[in-house]
């Protein structure tokens, strides 16, 4: 009896020690490694988009206006946006970034929620963990958890901590769901974004999400809606010169002042500044 005792005790222990011992989770360049290599090989990809604007200082508290992006794979992008009026281009090479509003240079950083395409672009995984690093993104921590019934990796917090800066990753799909970071340069809330229904059709975009949820304090502010996207189609190298666009645009600063259009130029800079805004 007593024999029998020890037995079910000690089975007791182990069967403690091992519920209690945490699951091995493997190392943020390995998921992110995965990721990467689960998108699949693809050179470019050209997406249209319908961009939502969410604000209540807006006419009926809406915006909706086409946006066209180029990605060419492993580490350049280019985004066209036309409203009425005004034209943005916004580049990135490399350790270039030029924005572009009606032909004036307005800014040579992205602004903060032109990251949504990090964790899509970026197809080498030195690039990435440079990128995430940048948006304060501690790699050096990982963790489990869950978002809408997902198991998800978390990469840069304990789960459910959402007060720093972190990646959200599928652990069974491996897609990239969410990117949560704060901006350096002010005291706010950390910025949300969301990567939602991913399109599995690969001549539809090889997984590209259909949805993408901007959130600012809580509240959605900007939604993308995939309308159509093309894997490898042949995108001019010029696309991407950020020198090049630089030596056809002109800061707005420089922009001379000339009596007879002066009111035009103010009107002008004065959209520049509510379309900056409305990036901010």
């Amino acid at each position: 009896m007593r024999c029998a005792l020890l037995y079910v005790l000690c089975g007791l222990v182990v069967l403690t020690q091992s519920v209690a011992a945490p699951a091995y989770i493997l190392p943020a360049e390995q998921i992110l490694t995965l990721m990467i290599d689960n998108f699949g090989p693809a050179d470019t990809l050209v997406v249209s988009q319908k961009a939502v604007l969410y604000d209540p200082a807006l006419e009926e508290g809406v915006r909706e206006f086409e946006e066209t992006l180029y990605y060419r794979y492993p580490n350049r992008f280019r985004s066209e946006v036309k409203t009425p009026g005004l034209k943005r281009i916004l580049v990135v090479h490399r350790d270039e970034t030029v924005i572009i509003v009606d032909g004036k240079i307005v800014a040579e950083t992205e602004t903060p929620f032109d990251h949504f395409k990090d964790l899509l672009l970026y197809r080498k995984t030195g690039l990435l963990v440079d990128q995430l690093s940048r948006l304060g993104v501690n790699l050096q921590v990982v963790s489990l958890g869950r978002f809408n019934d997902k198991v998800i990796y978390v990469i840069g917090a304990k789960h459910p901590d959402d007060s720093v800066s972190q990646v959200w990753i599928d652990k069974d799909t491996l897609r990239p769901i969410g990117l949560l970071f704060g901006d350096p340069y002010r005291q706010r809330p950390l910025r949300r974004i969301e990567y939602q229904d991913y399109d599995t059709e690969p001549d539809q975009g090889g997984g590209y999400p259909t949805r993408i949820l901007f959130f600012e304090n809580g509240s959605l502010v900007r939604m993308h809606v995939l309308e159509s996207a093309q894997i490898n189609p042949d995108v001019p190298d010029r696309l991407f010169d950020v020198a090049y666009l630089k030596s056809i645009s002109q800061p707005v600063a420089l922009t001379p002042s000339v009596p007879s259009s002066a009111s035009k130029l103010d009107e002008v800079k004065e959209g520049i500044e509510s379309f900056k805004h409305t990036y901010d």
